[in-house]
């Protein structure tokens, strides 16, 4: 290889060179830099795209906090949590069997009903649930010496 670089021109060597150098930084840039920089582009754009979904959680986060704010004000359709369990149970067919009506605190109430219908019981329950956005808290019942009838308390509560 000496023998064949002796024998060439200065001009044939320094073309060599340079087509050498030319090699070496098209090979850098090819296996070193561009396979960077596609790497950068493509972290910058994930970013902008996870930006860009922070943006939107933030934005759903507000629109729920929105939602349960006005489910509170909801929760018994402008009505006390009291006068909405009152009224639905007479509609319901359930007056007479209501006893005891008590507040426990702000949003919740226990109610007292005795020798009540089973089978009118639960739908009201989950009239109150459904359409006026009242959570059953706890439930118990227990049988009464006439079929179909129980003796039940339950306690209330609007939803937050």
């Amino acid at each position: 290889m000496k023998a064949w670089w002796d024998g060439i021109s200065n001009r044939e060597r320094a073309l060599i060179a340079s087509a050498a150098a030319l090699t070496l930084l098209l090979l850098f840039y090819f296996a070193v830099w561009e396979p960077f920089q596609a790497q950068s582009r493509r972290l910058r754009q994930n970013v902008a795209e996870q930006r860009a979904d922070l943006a939107w959680v933030r934005q759903a986060a507000q629109e729920i906090k929105r939602l349960n704010a006005s489910a509170a004000v909801q929760t018994a359709d402008n009505r006390s949590l009291l006068t909405l369990v009152d009224q639905t149970a007479r509609a319901a067919g359930l007056g007479a069997a209501m006893k005891r009506v008590a507040p426990q605190g702000d949003d919740k109430l226990s109610a007292q009903l005795d020798a009540v219908e089973f089978d009118k019981l639960v739908p009201w329950i989950g009239v109150l649930e459904r359409d006026h956005r009242v959570t059953l808290v706890s439930f118990s019942a227990d049988r009464t010496e006439t079929p179909g009838l129980v003796n039940a308390r339950i306690v209330l509560g609007g939803r937050p």
